[in-house]
């Protein structure tokens, strides 16, 4: 079942998100842009706190893949690159 969708993520005209919900409750989201390869890998981390968990990522080595937080009405997120290479899309909802 499709949950929502979100065009223009980042600020990026380029990117797309679909999210999906599975029976049992669990969350599956897919994004699609012109702009990178299809077959590079990111982790999406929903988290609490923003700020701590960004902090923590940096405490073992990941770097911003921009200069500053993207925040809109419902969310604050940024993309973050560990040592290795693998990117992990933070992202906080906020919540009202």
């Amino acid at each position: 079942m499709r949950r929502h969708a979100k065009d223009g993520l980042d600020g990026r005209e380029d990117i797309m998100g679909v999210r999906m919900k599975h029976e049992s409750g669990f969350y599956v989201d897919i994004a699609t842009t012109k702009n990178v390869k299809q077959d590079s890998l990111v982790i999406r981390m929903n988290v609490r706190d923003f700020d701590e968990a960004k902090e923590l990522l940096e405490d073992h080595g990941f770097k911003s893949v921009i200069a500053a937080p993207v925040t809109d009405s419902s969310s604050k997120s940024i993309s973050m690159i560990s040592p290795s290479g693998f990117t992990i899309a933070l992202v906080e909802h906020i919540r009202k």
